[in-house]
């Protein structure tokens, strides 16, 4: 409003106007909250007569900072991590460096990736945009008429766990990369421990959003082992009664209180030190949880 930005720390109670001074003050502007990663907020908008352009928070939107490159920016979203990577895919429909069009992040915003080309405008995209929750490389955008345009990436063939997307939203260009091979090959036979005898993980467990009746939460698994691992699971067990609406990053089941999870075909393969998220919407009869406790195993 009028160019701040108010953050709440007591869901809601209260709310309190960043210090930061360089937000727009006029035009249309849309932020989001980064799935999985506490505190992590993006913000895009302006207008061509004023400032213009993309910030990110790291607290919550206690403290903020301009992403460089972006002379406008209209709408931001997030999407399943690339390979390898632990923080989701960053997609927005803006200016960068002077060039309009639809932009991609895999590195938390290091560098950018137009994903469209000058014959794929569809109007007006600035409206909304997301990224697949659990395929990476499939991003959907709301256009001004011309309905939802689901693209899929160039650079790397997504692996969808339940359906291709419908002819109508597909890119006519047929991918050039292969799809990755490596698939889970077996389910766990035991209970997920941290340190088994498959080598060493650490799950940590972090909740981002919380409403009446249900909250956001995530799980990292990170490769603590000192050698590669081909895939993970994690597993952890609710005590309030919880039941998982959604969960994107893995294959999940839930049987009671207790969640089980296992990598995707793309985000299986973990370098020493290399990290996997998994992000969930849960449901609750009472108050969301403090502290859940996830133990993981490699593979």
């Amino acid at each position: 409003a009028a160019g701040k930005f108010y953050y709440s720390t007591d869901g809601g109670a209260s709310f309190t106007a960043a210090s930061y001074s360089g937000f727009p003050a006029t035009g249309n502007v849309r932020f989001g909250a980064v799935p999985g990663k506490a505190g992590h907020v993006w913000l895009a908008g302006g207008a061509d007569d004023g400032t213009y352009g993309m910030w990110r928070s790291t607290d919550g939107g206690a403290t903020w900072s301009a992403v460089a490159g972006f002379d406008a920016a209209d709408t931001v979203g997030f999407g399943a991590p690339a390979p390898g990577q632990s923080y989701p895919a960053i997609y927005a429909s803006a200016s960068y460096d002077g060039e309009r069009g639809i932009w991609r992040s895999v590195d938390q915003g290091g560098s950018w990736t137009r994903i469209n080309d000058d014959e794929h405008q569809w109007g007006w995209t600035g409206s909304a945009i997301t990224g697949d929750p659990n395929v990476f490389g499939r991003v959907y955008i709301g256009t001004n008429g011309r309905g939802v345009i689901v693209g899929e990436s160039s650079d790397y063939v997504p692996t969808d766990p339940t359906t291709s997307p419908d002819d109508t939203g597909s890119p006519t260009d047929e991918p050039t990369t292969e799809e990755p091979t490596e698939e889970p090959t077996e389910e766990p036979t035991e209970e997920p421990t941290t340190g088994g005898p498959s080598g060493s993980c650490t799950a940590t467990w972090a909740s981002s959003n919380a409403w009446p009746g249900g909250y956001q939460g995530g799980v990292v698994v990170t490769n603590d082992s000192g050698s590669a691992a081909s895939g993970w699971s994690v597993t952890w067990t609710f005590t309030g009664g919880e039941q998982v609406g959604s969960l994107w990053g893995g294959q999940w089941s839930q049987s009671g209180a207790v969640v089980t999870v296992t990598n995707e075909s793309w985000n299986g393969s973990l370098a020493p030190g290399a990290s996997a998220t998994v992000g969930y919407t849960a449901t609750m009869p009472g108050t969301a949880p403090s502290r859940v406790t996830p133990t993981c195993t490699l593979r």
